[in-house]
């Protein structure tokens, strides 16, 4: 029989990229994570992870487990939650702005269903207006916004950018082709006050509510964007702040409550939240491999490996 403790490491080890982070996340040391995953190598008679550079990644054995190795401990999870009758249970209706839908939802829903498997979390994807307006209306319980003066907590805040494809010269047009959300969007409202004060004309060449929509026609070269940090992807760039366009204030972001925030399981998500955004989350490992000091080796997600070799 494998070992749940073993599988929690080597699953810790996958979703931090790193053996220094996975002893932090299970509470152990890094020697005992290493052991761990020596006694389940041993157990399975095949190895799980292999040297890649100065990184190691999983072998194909180790991505066959790693999905089993999930389900197990779910399941074990919702087996102790069930019968301990200690753990949440209900229903959460949560939003997120489209434009971080894709860098940190994944993150945020993940920590949750592993921690909290007997709640049932449903998301709703659109713009922060939007989700305000429906958790005023009762129609959420909670939801990631920007612009969030009134906002519970500020869990981030950084900077906006004018965003064009990577090898676009569309920012140097004019008038600036743009494209952007509906009007009621925090972000379009910056970016076109922004250029009017500093007497740039616009055009609108595209307007939608939907990022994925966007993201296309930038990439192309037939438009500037504007976008944070973490809602950047792949063929798209940062405008250079000495190539001609104004700069941008920042955006902060944060949770828009109601009532059900108060409840054990609105704290639980909202916790979630700010894991993720306060700096455990999957943007941080999407982008960057995390080392590992005592053994110098570092976990190449697959995730990583796989958008690396279509570049």
């Amino acid at each position: 029989m494998l070992d749940t403790d073993q599988l929690r490491s080597f699953v810790a080890i996958v979703d931090t990229g790193s053996f220094t982070r996975a002893a932090e996340r299970v509470n152990k040391t890094q020697s005992a994570v290493s052991m761990h995953i020596r006694r389940l190598e041993e157990q399975l008679g095949r190895p799980l992870f292999v040297k890649a550079g100065r990184g190691v990644r999983l072998t194909d054995d180790g991505e066959k487990l790693i999905e089993f190795a999930r389900q197990m401990l779910q399941i074990e999870a919702a087996a102790f939650a069930s019968v301990s009758r200690k753990a949440l249970a209900g229903r959460i209706r949560f939003g997120i702005p489209d434009d971080y839908a894709e860098s940190l939802l994944p993150e945020i829903v993940t920590r949750f269903t592993r921690r909290h498997p007997l709640v049932e979390i449903s998301v709703v994807c659109d713009q922060s207006a939007v989700l305000r307006e429906r958790v005023a209306a009762r129609e959420l319980d909670m939801a990631v916004i920007t612009e969030c003066k009134d906002a519970g907590e500020v869990f981030r805040e950084e900077p906006l950018h004018w965003v064009t494809g990577v090898s676009s010269r569309a920012h140097e047009q004019r008038p600036l082709p743009l494209a952007l959300s509906s009007p009621n969007c925090a972000w379009r409202r910056t970016a076109i006050q922004t250029l009017d004060e500093a007497g740039i004309g616009w055009r609108q060449l595209m307007a939608s509510a939907n990022v994925a929509a966007i993201a296309p026609v930038v990439q192309a070269g037939l438009a500037v964007t504007v976008l944070p940090p973490s809602a950047m992807r792949a063929g798209l760039r940062v405008v250079p702040d000495d190539e001609g366009l104004p700069a941008l204030p920042g955006n902060r972001i944060g949770i828009f409550e109601g009532e059900t925030l108060r409840s054990p399981e609105g704290q639980a998500v909202a916790e979630e939240i700010r894991a993720t955004l306060l700096g455990g989350g999957h943007h941080q490992v999407q982008d960057g491999q995390h080392a590992s000091p005592a053994t110098g080796d570092r976990f190449v997600p697959a995730r990583q490996r796989t958008r690396s070799a279509a570049a």
